[in-house]
């Protein structure tokens, strides 16, 4: 499975690219869209959507990781984000593309195991999950790469789950089969042996009978 994370800036829109088999995930490709506060709002938008089209057209990931805004105290750049996670969605939604939206403490607890890691914890884990022989950068790569290694454990967590209860299922009709021919054999024995006990005391009265009618001669 190929997935694409997502760390959605104005400024720098960070992208990743993950391939996973089986409980293992390499990296692709990463890269960071970078665009100037010069330029017009909607050029900037554009230069998102164009790349992380470019990315998708290229690599074909068939999942996308990407983070939740939080809206804190600064709504202005909470806002920006927003728009550049809009352009990124869509260059996503075009191509038909699958979602999971996490928040940064998601992501970091599923990768270093605690919601309060730092930018340099989080670079380190990424970088020995995926086997890299260097860090990650820039740091929005990081933490797309990141995005998408949560999305495949999430994935694959699932997939267990999923096949644990199908397995639970299968097991519980296996039960309910061998419970349901226990009961039909044991019908089976009780009836044939009323029709044993059956026949057995007609034997018996038709034995009496014949013994009355012997003595009565």
């Amino acid at each position: 499975m190929i997935i694409m994370g997502i760390d959605p800036g104005l400024a720098h829109t960070g992208w990743g690219v993950v391939e996973t088999r089986g409980a293992q995930c390499r990296a692709r490709a990463y890269g960071c869209v970078t665009t100037s506060s010069r330029d017009p709002m909607v050029q900037r938008l554009n230069a998102i959507f164009q790349e992380v089209s470019a990315a998708i057209e290229r690599y074909g990931p068939t999942q996308l990781a990407i983070e939740r805004i939080f809206f804190g105290e600064n709504s202005r750049s909470a806002i920006a984000t927003a728009q550049a996670r809009g352009a990124a969605l869509v260059a996503c939604g075009q191509a038909g593309i699958e979602v999971g939206e996490y928040t940064p403490m998601q992501i970091k607890q599923a990768i270093v195991g605690t919601g309060s890691a730092d930018k340099r914890q989080v670079i380190y884990m990424v970088r020995n999950v995926l086997a890299l022989d260097h860090d990650p950068r820039p740091d929005h790569c990081a933490d797309a790469l990141a995005a998408a290694i949560c999305h495949a454990n999430l994935i694959r967590t699932q997939a267990i789950a999923r096949d644990h209860a199908a397995a639970q299922m299968l097991e519980l009709e296996r039960v309910q089969k061998r419970a349901a021919r226990d009961a039909a054999r044991e019908v089976t024995a009780a009836a044939t042996a009323a029709r044993l006990s059956h026949g057995e005391h007609s034997r018996s009265a038709v034995g009496r009978t014949r013994q009355s009618r012997r003595s009565t001669a």
